[in-house]
C-alpha cells in the first residue's frame, strides 16, 4: 500500500495512541484534516471502520519501522 508522507505520519501518531484532536494539534493542521485523511484510506481499501483499517495499516506500521531500521513490534 502507497501512502504519503502525511499519511504515514497520522498512522505514526494514531499507532502511537493520539487522537485525532492531539494529532491535529502536533501536525499544525485541523482535526477535520486527519478525518479527511483517515477516510480517503478508507475509501481507497474499501474499509468500513477505523479498526479494519487499523487492521490493516498494522503491517504497514510495522514495514514502515524496518525502512527506519527498527526493530518489527
Amino acid at each position: 500500500m502507497e501512502l504519503t508522507p502525511r499519511e504515514k505520519e497520522i498512522i505514526s501518531l494514531l499507532a502511537d495512541g493520539h487522537t485525532d484532536e492531539a494529532v491535529a494539534a502536533r501536525m499544525g493542521i485541523s482535526r477535520r484534516s486527519i478525518a479527511y485523511a483517515i477516510s480517503g484510506l478508507m475509501q481507497r481499501h474499501d474499509i468500513t471502520n477505523r479498526f479494519q483499517l487499523g487492521l490493516l495499516l498494522g503491517a504497514q506500521i510495522d514495514e514502515l519501522s524496518n525502512e527506519e531500521g527498527e526493530a518489527p513490534l
